[in-house]
Formats: structure tokens, C-alpha cells, sequence
């Protein structure tokens, strides 16, 4: 079983003062990757890619859009292709509504896809669907079976999908214990438990 991390970057600052205090509730990791990979034995990474209406690049979750440039992603995407452990890495375009699935938004999600299978060859780049509708957008040659075990996808929805960080140190404990019987097991905090 592969330890991965659910909204791998969602411990990075929101970029836009008035989303910072209800940051919390997209938060679903609080270290960063070298220390997701080095002391929590993380070994799938989940990023979630945007694009503003020009065009450019910058990492989500939902709502909330990170303060880190493409040259930061890079470094980090770099830290993973170079590890002797090889590396899963959902894809995955964060759109959440109809009006924001654009076609530049997915021509350039596509591209970026492209990229970075083209420079990071050591990185096992999966899935490449939009959050909105669930539409591969672009197909990896990469298919491993992941059990998501995180608040929004895991009862109670109500007051742990607000708080995935009372999720996390409610059930993180035997999430991990139990394991899975998939390849990858995706989870919030992975630091919890």
C-alpha cells in the first residue's frame, strides 16, 4: 500500500486576504512536501491545478488559491522526479463550477499535463479528470486503485467536511492501521495518527 496525501499543497498560504479565515476549511495538510515524503513515508502526492481567464497557472483547493509560483511547483515536482522511491501524482483540474470549466482552462490543464510527464519521467502521473464533472481531461498511461479516505468523501459529511483536521485526528489512527486493500491510500494529515 502507498501512503498518499490528499490536497498534498493545501498546507500553503491562500494568496487573497479575505479567504484566509475560512482557509482552514480547505486545509488538508500542514507540511510540506520534502516533509511529507521524508518523515511521513508519503508516496502519492495530490496536486490541484487552476488558471486564471489569462491563462496562468496557480494551485487550489476549491476556493481557496495558494500563494506559490510555477517556479516553486517546479522545485517541488524536481525534489520528487530525483527520489529512488518512486512517486505517484494525481492531477487534477480544480474547477467547481460550470462557469469556470472554460476551454482555455482545459486546453491549458492538458498542456501542463503534457509538461510534466515530458520533464519529471520519474513521477507515476495519474488521473487528469476535472473535480466539476469527473472528465478525463487528459489520459495518463498510469491507472492505480486509490481508496480515498478523507472527510468529504467519508460520513460524517456535515461537521468533519467544515474541519478535515477533526477528521483526521478522529480516524487517522486506524485509517492507517486498517490499510487498504487498493494501491494507494489517499488521506488528510497525513502527519495525524
Amino acid at each position: 500500500m502507498v501512503l498518499g496525501s490528499h490536497n498534498s499543497w493545501s498546507f500553503l498560504k491562500a494568496k487573497k486576504w479575505w479567504v484566509k479565515p475560512f482557509a482552514f476549511m480547505a486545509k488538508c495538510q500542514s507540511v510540506p512536501i520534502a516533509t511529507q515524503y521524508y518523515f511521513y513515508d508519503v508516496r502519492c502526492f495530490d496536486l490541484r491545478l487552476n488558471f486564471d481567464k489569462k491563462g496562468n497557472l496557480f494551485i487550489s483547493h476549491g476556493g481557496v488559491r495558494y500563494d506559490y509560483t510555477l517556479e516553486d511547483l517546479m522545485n517541488d515536482l524536481s525534489f520528487l522526479n530525483n527520489r529512488t522511491d518512486k512517486c505517484y501524482l494525481r492531477l487534477l483540474y480544480d474547477v467547481r463550477t460550470k462557469k469556470g470549466y472554460t476551454d482555455v482552462g482545459r486546453q491549458k490543464f492538458v498542456e501542463y499535463c503534457k509538461m510534466f510527464e515530458e520533464k519529471f519521467p520519474n513521477l507515476l502521473f495519474w488521473c487528469g479528470r476535472c473535480v466539476y464533472n469527473w472528465n478525463v481531461e487528459y489520459k495518463f498511461k498510469n491507472t492505480p486503485s486509490c481508496e480515498e479516505k478523507y472527510s468529504s468523501v467519508c460520513p460524517p459529511y456535515k461537521i468533519d467536511d467544515w474541519f478535515p483536521y477533526i477528521y483526521a485526528k478522529l480516524k487517522n489512527k486506524r485509517i492507517k492501521k486498517k490499510g487498504t486493500k487498493y494501491e494507494i491510500l489517499l488521506i488528510d494529515f497525513v502527519n495525524i495518527g
